[in-house]
């Protein structure tokens, strides 16, 4: 014979069991989106990087070409930046936002190398290059972080 209730009790366990298992799958998805946006920002802050390591000793006209081609890696860079401020947590948003204001940094650089391609404007812009570099191993260390929880 059934017990009265115990019919209650089963789908109030189910209903528990639906929900953590949908939970679990939110969790899951939301960690899903973080991660790929981390990576698309990571890939475009090494565009920027990688765009920007053979410039040293160019003419003018030639700093001209790779400050307009920075400025389009900048603006990927800026919208990948935007969606970590949609994604959050603030740990990864502040470690991205120091590479999007280190690669406007490395637009003034460059665009003062390309007004006059002195030394001193070469060696700037190579310093500042250096510190965005140094600025992708945080964000990655600070993404990494999240991703292990």
């Amino acid at each position: 014979m059934r017990a009265i209730g115990s019919g209650s009790v089963i789908a109030h366990a189910a209903r528990i069991q639906v929900s953590g298992a949908s939970a679990a799958q939110r969790r899951e998805g939301i960690r899903q989106t973080r991660r790929a946006a981390y990576l698309d920002l990571i890939d475009h802050a090494q565009a920027v990087a990688d765009g920007l390591r053979g410039v040293g000793g160019l003419s003018t006209t030639e700093y001209e070409g790779a400050l307009a081609a920075h400025r389009d890696r900048h603006q990927r860079l800026r919208l990948a930046v935007t969606l970590i401020d949609l994604e959050g947590p603030s740990t990864v948003q502040v470690a991205a936002s120091n590479l999007l204001i280190m690669s406007g940094t490395l637009s003034t650089a460059l665009a003062a190398a390309a007004e006059n391609a002195g030394r001193e404007n070469r060696r700037e812009f190579q310093e500042t290059l250096r510190s965005y570099i140094r600025l992708i191993r945080p964000f990655v260390d600070a993404a990494a972080a999240l991703d292990e929880t």
